[in-house]
């Protein structure tokens, strides 16, 4: 057998007393540390453990409570939400409706300009009244239409129209348009306009025709001739299966 019982004295067993005078004291005392470290360190493994038994402390977003921020607002941004409320509500805000509110209009208006947040609110001058608008909910073009329909001068509104319609898509203009919105004209408004346009020398540039199916039209001399706002307004009432 390659390993036997050892016989009766084979080893010799000897009492330490004293350590060797070869061992070193830094080194036990490293050594020291180290044991230390390992007791205080945690295994990752028993760590690991441990997790299943932490309560998971996330929240879901939609069950937290959310606080909620109070920003004051100055009296120019009130004054511009007005203006934008109204606005969105196809409304121009007349600048005496303003005033009757009694406040300082004149330092109130100067504050909007410099508030960068209230650059939307625009100023349209009417020929008896000044309005406010914001540029996010009415665009320009329906603020001049509105502002003319605001005057309650009928024949000039006619006559922007027509010549605005004739320069910018171009197109002649029927009458029936002005019985639309926002005008809403009668037949006896739009025809009494009609004779003061003819009376009025600033507006001879306004022509008048009547399609094959009998819808009478305007145009602007300014900016079409008679054979082209004919053909123009021929080419709308004519549609593929002839006249409406």
């Amino acid at each position: 057998m390659l390993f036997g019982r050892r016989k009766k004295g084979f080893t010799k067993i000897e009492e330490v007393t004293e350590f060797s005078q070869e061992v070193n004291e830094d080194q036990l005392r490293a050594a020291e540390e180290d044991l230390k470290e390992r007791k205080e360190k945690p295994d990752l493994f028993d760590y690991l453990d441990t997790l299943d038994d932490i309560e998971d402390q996330y929240i879901p977003l939609e069950e937290a409570e959310v606080e909620e921020i109070e920003v004051e607002m100055t009296e120019a941004q009130l004054l511009a939400n007005f203006i934008r409320v109204r606005s969105q509500g196809a409304t121009l805000t007349s600048q005496s409706l303003l005033e009757k509110d009694g406040q300082d209009l004149k330092e109130l208006l100067n504050s909007l300009k410099d508030d960068k947040s209230c650059q939307d609110i625009v100023l349209i001058k009417g020929a008896k009244e000044v309005y406010y608008y914001s540029n996010e909910f009415m665009s320009d073009n329906y603020a001049k239409i509105a502002v003319l329909v605001e005057d309650k001068d009928i024949p000039k509104t006619i006559v922007e129209m027509v010549r605005w319609n004739g320069k910018t898509y171009p197109c002649a203009t029927p009458l029936y348009y002005f019985s639309n919105s926002p005008y809403f004209y009668t037949k006896a408004q739009i025809q009494r306009a009609l004779e003061r346009i003819r009376q009025n020398e600033e507006y001879s540039d306004i022509g008048e025709l009547t399609t094959g199916n009998d819808v009478r039209y305007l145009y602007s001399t300014i900016h079409m001739s008679e054979k082209y706002a004919r053909a123009l307004a021929e080419g709308v009432e004519y549609g593929e299966y002839g006249y409406r």
